[in-house]
């Protein structure tokens, strides 16, 4: 892991596409500071901090995924604008989310019909991809990945995972690999 840490964002970027674990790890480590960052500067009162984070991590996996050199921009800078980007857009969808009238919600447990109107039809799709999503989660990851997972996506780090779970950092991080692999698996 040592030689990987002395490795340039571009350097470990063919790594992560090949799926190298290590070359994730290291990157999550990186960027995980900026997420934090930006997540403190967005408007607070739609979603939480660790959440905002969350969708900046998710962010991160985009920029992986769409990087180009050729465009003479650095992966930091391009990094930056795709978590940016994604936590703007899941504090819009939830301010919009605020804005629907109490008549029109619908409980989680209620059979859902979709108005006639565009803005539902995003609505089902967001909420049907949420759900899908969080199926994956729920049937792919066993019961301590998950919780792994989801704190980690939350904006943990290895330690405060580590003391709020009883893990030690090693569990922690085998348990965050075997999940991302699951999930890389199942969303792929």
């Amino acid at each position: 892991m040592a030689d990987y840490l002395s490795l340039s964002d571009e350097s470990l970027l063919p790594k992560c596409k090949a799926d190298d674990e290590k070359a994730w790890n290291i990157l999550f480590e990186r960027y995980l500071p900026t997420a934090r960052k930006l997540a403190s500067r967005m408007p607070q009162g739609f979603l939480e901090g660790q959440d905002l984070a969350a969708e900046g991590m998710i962010g991160l996996l985009s920029a992986v995924d769409g990087f180009s050199s050729e465009t003479g921009a650095s992966f930091a800078t391009y990094a930056y604008t795709c978590m940016r980007n994604r936590m703007r857009n899941a504090v819009r969808a939830a301010q919009n989310k605020r804005q629907i009238p109490p008549s029109r919600l619908v409980s989680i447990e209620a059979g859902f019909e979709a108005p006639q109107t565009a803005s539902a039809e995003d609505a089902l799709v967001s909420k049907q991809e949420a759900q899908r999503i969080g199926q994956i989660v729920d049937s792919a990851l066993s019961k301590r990945e998950r919780e792994v997972f989801l704190l980690f996506a939350g904006g943990g780090s290895y330690q405060q995972i580590s003391a709020q779970t009883g893990l030690s950092a090693k569990a922690v991080d085998a348990a965050l690999q075997r999940a991302r692999k699951k999930l890389r698996q199942q969303l792929s």
